[in-house]
């Protein structure tokens, strides 16, 4: 489980259940008018923007940020192409290397060291494994963009909401007993759509992102060392070449301070 999604969305719901209740107006809140307003207006034009195909990925992305990231880690992947290339030294190259796991980095690693062996060009190697990196990237960035719409669509269904409360209101308005609540109801489907957009949407979009990114850093260090692996350097240098990678993950993570 990736705790700090599931702990951020249970912090998220408990700060406005908090303040739902704490201001006095949680029985208030819930009504259908905002919720169906909001949330199948923000579907129905979700749907219209997507395919099927896209639409089934990003649900499928959003299961998966409530996991541990299947993508090995920087140190994980480092020793595991070190290990190879220590292989591939003793045994006769990169052709020692036809085992590969093919379940590491979601088959990423297998896929590179069989291209490698049919090309065994580094040129064209390069080419083909770089492309397939962009198209990996390119498949989340979709996902990404399909909450990231939902996010901005959102408001929106809650600003239509809100302008029918309040027509309500204005055909009330010779009854006071009565605008108080077509009020109520035009507000609270403004705050739907802001809620829905900011602790859902909007999130679930960065975590994609931020997903992909640690990613795409592993399937490039994965391109690095198998180029080197082809190339016949040593294990040694291979590892000094790879460990740059881990300095990068580390300045990342500290926000690029020394």
């Amino acid at each position: 489980m990736d705790i700090m999604t599931i702990v951020g969305f249970i912090l998220g719901a408990a700060v406005m259940v908090w303040g739902a209740f704490s201001s006095g107006v949680a029985d208030k809140i819930l009504n259908s008018h905002g919720i169906i307003i909001v949330l199948g207006g923000t579907l129905a034009a979700t749907l219209i923007n997507t395919s099927y195909v896209r639409f089934a990925a990003g649900l499928k992305a959003l299961i998966d940020i409530f996991s541990t990231p299947k993508i090995p880690t920087v140190e994980v992947a480092v020793r595991t192409l070190v290990g190879m290339a220590e292989t591939a030294q003793k045994q006769g190259g990169i052709m020692a290397l036809s085992n590969t796991d093919p379940a590491f980095a979601g088959g990423f690693l297998k896929r590179a060291v069989g291209v490698a062996m049919t090309s065994a060009e580094s040129r064209e190697t390069r080419d083909i494994l770089e492309e397939e990196i962009r198209r990996r990237r390119l498949d989340v960035q979709e996902d990404s963009n399909l909450y990231r719409t939902a996010g901005v669509l959102s408001p929106m269904f809650g600003l239509i909401g809100t302008l029918f409360g309040i027509i309500q209101t204005l055909s009330n308005i010779s009854d006071p007993t009565a605008i108080g609540r077509s009020m109520a109801v035009a507000i609270t489907s403004a705050l739907f759509g802001i809620g829905f957009s900011n602790m859902f949407c909007v999130p679930v979009a960065n975590k994609i992102r931020l997903r992909a990114m640690e990613e795409t850093l592993i399937l490039q260090l994965i391109l690095e060392g198998v180029m080197d692996i082809m190339a016949g350097k040593t294990p040694h240098l291979v590892e000094i070449h790879l460990r740059g990678y881990q300095a990068a993950e580390a300045a990342k993570g500290s926000g690029g301070k020394a």
